[in-house]
């Protein structure tokens, strides 16, 4: 297994705004070693979570190569993509887009059920269960798991997006503005949780913010500029 968790070559990727082109990535490289806590800092429409969004095979570069654990993982079919971003991949997104009809358990679970067979679900239905419950009492939220996201503060479905995120056990954890949605103390709260989990080197983290006081909660920062990137 590699020592590098991420290994970013030279990513470039634009857009298409009518007839301008956007250049928002320009050749980005960077590398974060297994069960390091990492922290990428720019403004806001520098970047940041289109290099995340790559990083996490939700889209592909126009140039460059995303490996993970050792494998390039940039020309791989979408099944393929789909398969590895499900199983080894956690996503936290600043505006948590947790299922508004689904319950605090049934969000959480939606990855694992995606993640498995129609026959495996059914075989390993309860005890996956059993571990998201036991996932959800260790993030305070014992008492929430039949609430539905209209009936949590912002802080506890910000601690459900992390449960939906670690529920298949992922090697990579990857949060977009994780604390943008909350006023400063719930973050500084959600920081903890995510400092916890990387403590021990446990968890590779790798996080997009804005604010630097967020970022400097993270074992390394880098500073992402005109589709640049920085130590």
């Amino acid at each position: 297994m590699s020592e590098q968790a991420i290994q970013v070559k030279g990513l470039r990727k634009s857009y298409r705004m009518g007839r301008v082109g956007l250049h928002v990535l320009r050749g980005v490289s960077f590398a974060v070693r297994r069960g390091e806590f990492a922290a990428i800092v720019g403004a806001s429409g520098s970047g940041k979570s289109t290099l995340l969004h790559l990083v996490g095979l939700l889209d592909r570069p126009d140039k460059g190569r995303v490996s993970l654990d050792g494998h390039d993982v940039t020309k791989l079919s979408a099944g393929r993509r789909n398969n590895i971003r499900c199983r080894d991949v956690g996503f936290v997104f600043q505006f948590y887009h947790l299922l508004d009809e689904l319950t605090v358990l049934e969000n959480t679970l939606l990855p694992a059920k995606v993640a498995c067979s129609t026959p495996r679900w059914f075989a390993r239905r309860g005890a996956i269960r059993r571990e998201a419950c036991d996932l959800l009492g260790k993030l305070g939220l014992a008492e929430r798991l039949k609430h539905r996201p209209s009936e949590l503060s912002g802080g506890e479905q910000q601690r459900v997006a992390v449960a939906r995120a670690l529920i298949n056990g992922p090697k990579l954890l990857l949060a977009d503005e994780p604390t943008g949605n909350l006023d400063s103390k719930t973050g500084q709260g959600i920081m903890d949780l995510l400092a916890e989990l990387n403590a021990g080197g446990k968890q590779t983290i790798l996080m997009v913010t804005h604010d630097r006081s967020v970022a400097g909660r993270a074992d390394r920062i880098l500073h992402l500029k005109d589709g640049r990137l920085a130590e």
